[in-house]
């Protein structure tokens, strides 16, 4: 197996999950993007600014996780939107390239032999720590910060989505 490719297989519903963990090169990479050109800047305490998103977006505030149903229609938003690769940012853990087009379940996580550890994929809501999702050509994304309890959407039609559904969301 290499080491980031994993097959998945779910077997109580017989689902086939494709991830890839973003190799490290890689991953510096477009975590330098975020910290040099979105200003990205973990805190946990006080009141900062913690991202400039440089195009269009919007800020909500949602007290508590999406629900299932919540993470499933966020996810068909992308699904229209973005091509086919994104990026699963979890800061402090595992990074990775997924498709939205293969729904992965919230909470979804599996057990990786060679380095003898659980991995995690994120959910679109940051649950203790922050998690950002963009797409490869930086155009659409959800910016996630558990401690501000804020999620801020980039890109226009990203918003429009996001605003057509702010009640099914519970979100403000």
């Amino acid at each position: 197996w290499n080491r980031g490719v994993f097959l998945l297989c779910k077997i109580t519903n017989l689902l086939i999950y494709r991830l890839k963990i973003i190799p490290q090169n890689t991953e510096n990479l477009l975590w330098n993007k975020l910290y040099n050109e979105y200003k990205f800047t973990p805190k946990i305490h006080g009141q900062f600014e913690w991202i400039k998103i440089p195009i269009e977006n919007k800020t909500y505030h949602k007290d508590t996780p999406w629900s299932d149903e919540q993470e499933h229609l966020i996810n068909s938003f992308l699904e229209e939107l973005v091509s086919d690769k994104m990026y699963a940012f979890d800061w402090q853990h595992d990074c990775f390239t997924f498709s939205p087009k293969e729904y992965i379940p919230c909470d979804y996580e599996y057990y990786d032999t060679n380095r003898k550890c659980t991995v995690y994929f994120p959910t679109y809501y940051p649950n203790g720590d922050y998690h950002l999702f963009f797409d490869s050509d930086w155009k659409y994304g959800i910016f996630g910060n558990p401690w501000k309890k804020e999620i801020i959407v980039m890109g226009k039609n990203l918003i429009e989505k996001f605003e057509s559904n702010k009640t099914n969301l519970n979100i403000n």
